[in-house]
């Protein structure tokens, strides 16, 4: 299917004489019946390829990504099968082509901005365009999977979300987390008012959120955590039990506030109270006194995201109360690399891992240290990557809580945002198949089987994080918790409308787990 620069596709197409046969996957120039433009946040990429292996037709799914050396895959992406239409019921096409744009580039205010202007679009990723006879997407030997260029004209172009996809509700998206330009283009700070007229919100399900650090970070803290008699000293000899969740070191919310506002330059100025052997009271080291080896600089680092993520809105919201009070605190944006502390904008979820790894390591992969220290940095993430350890950085505990499900469930980690997925419920609005087709992908996304799924192909030697069902969906928590059935009874909407500025509650009638 060719996409013109400047095109956008209608979201039904007449030729259903043209259906691909059964089991056979759709190449590029293949023409779709029903285009779902998609954008926001990175993380439901997963849930949407679990739904498409459900209702599209057994071997006709193919996916599609960027080949941007940042992104690496992630800024765009596509998915491209034939639907089984037994699986969709309410279809008026038999048996569908459905090509999924998705844009992940810019996080959450993509699919949210652009639906309450929709005569501004944001770009995404074509899969058929051609100049001077080069195809934008070659096939990989993995299969039916694809990657696409990006950088010639026409490669990407301008259209309006059908869906947006979020790792929090639409109403964060302002004051500090307001990102008025996206493209080039410039957007207005969207207004409760019209998020209520104007976009239909469903409540998508908890999302454990983390702030990982740098491998050498989590090192020092495990030594001072040891020195305190906090930790078993066989965290630091045991490499196995080194990344289990026996040896997860914590920092607190008060101190992560303070780095996430910029009110502490240096980490020789976090101070660690240990008593010596034999000594009778305490007395303070500098957490620079541990793993000294891992650092060059001792400038405290920030790898924060772009205005309009979900990860920065939901630490603005939990850590420092912003937007959701006129006493919040403003997250820390200018850099200071003289005297700390140095804080960089990753514009994807990949380029904050690699932000976390190159301070590590004292690379430059993400461009983001240019001076190639090695650094302890502090990060913002969901709970779902670098399963595989191969990164430099780790996830901690915060205030003694573990990013686990059943530590959600419990009510002990509260660090943790509830999704939705949004459309327009005002013209222009999806309607006949596109809509049903929505309202199927937003459905079957966020049930607690499908969560129970997803968690188990991402566990970590500590445990399961990533996706929990809530209370505020509508679902009932198993009681003792059940992983195979994966419900918190806290939820950011105890009385019906989701906002994430909420501190987690039960609703009503709901028996919480402790």
């Amino acid at each position: 299917m060719r996409i013109p620069a400047g095109h956008r596709l209608p979201a039904l197409a007449i030729a259903a004489t043209l259906h691909a046969p059964a089991g056979l996957a759709l190449t590029p120039g293949t023409p779709a019946d029903i285009t779902l433009h998609v954008a926001g946040s990175t993380i439901q990429d997963n849930n949407l390829v679990k739904v498409l292996g459900m209702i599209c037709q057994p071997g006709t799914l193919d996916q599609f990504r960027d080949a941007d050396p940042v992104g690496k895959g992630t800024y765009w992406r596509a998915f491209f099968c034939q639907i089984d239409a037994t699986k969709v019921p309410g279809l008026t096409l038999t048996n569908p082509r459905l090509l999924i744009l998705k844009r992940n580039r810019s996080g959450a205010i993509t699919g949210v901005y652009p639906l309450l202007e929709t005569g501004k679009g944001v770009n995404f990723m074509g899969i058929d365009h051609r100049q001077d006879g080069t195809p934008q997407c070659t096939q990989t030997a993995a299969g039916a999977t694809w990657s696409c260029r990006t950088d010639r004209p026409g490669d990407v172009f301008p259209a309006t979300p059908d869906l947006g996809v979020l790792d929090t509700d639409p109403q964060a998206f302002r004051g500090p987390n307001y990102n008025p330009t996206i493209d080039g283009v410039r957007f207005n700070l969207p207004t409760p008012a019209a998020i209520a007229d104007q976009l239909q919100v469903m409540n998508a399900g908890g999302v454990l959120q983390n702030t990982p650090v740098t491998l050498g970070l989590r090192d020092a803290l495990q030594e001072a955590q040891v020195a305190q008699g906090r930790l078993d000293p066989a965290c630091l000899t045991d490499s196995e039990r080194r990344d289990g969740i026996d040896c997860m070191p914590s920092l607190s919310k008060s101190l992560l506030a303070s780095l996430f506002a910029g009110r502490i330059a240096r980490w020789s100025d976090v101070q660690v109270d240990v008593t010596a052997s034999g000594a009778s009271s305490p007395s303070a080291k500098p957490l620079t006194d541990f793993n000294k080896a891992s650092l060059t600089s001792d400038l405290v680092h920030i790898c924060r995201r772009n205005l309009g993520a979900s990860t920065q809105a939901a630490v603005n919201a939990y850590f420092l109360n912003t937007p959701c009070a006129a006493t919040g605190s403003l997250p820390v944006d200018i850099s200071n690399p003289v005297s700390g502390p140095v804080v960089v904008s990753p514009p994807q979820v990949t380029a904050e891992e690699i932000c976390l790894a190159d301070f590590n390591d004292g690379t430059n992969l993400g461009t983001f240290n240019p001076a190639v220290n090695r650094a302890w940095a502090v990060g913002m993430l969901t709970t779902e990557r670098n399963t595989n350890l191969q990164l430099n950085y780790r996830y901690i505990r915060i205030d003694g809580a573990a990013p686990t499900l059943e530590e959600v469930a419990a009510g002990r980690y509260a660090y943790f945002t509830e999704a939705a997925y949004v459309w327009r419920k005002q013209d222009p609005q999806p309607t006949g198949d596109t809509l049903t087709l929505i309202r199927k992908l937003a459905t079957e996304a966020t049930t607690p089987t499908q969560f129970a799924q997803l968690n188990s192909t991402i566990a970590h030697r500590w445990g399961q994080g990533s996706f929990i069902a809530t209370s505020g969906q509508g679902y009932t928590p198993a009681a003792p918790f059940n992983a195979n059935y994966p419900v918190t009874a806290y939820t950011h909407a105890p009385d019906g409308g989701l906002d994430n500025c909420i501190p987690p509650q039960t609703r009503a009638g709901h028996v919480s787990n402790f």
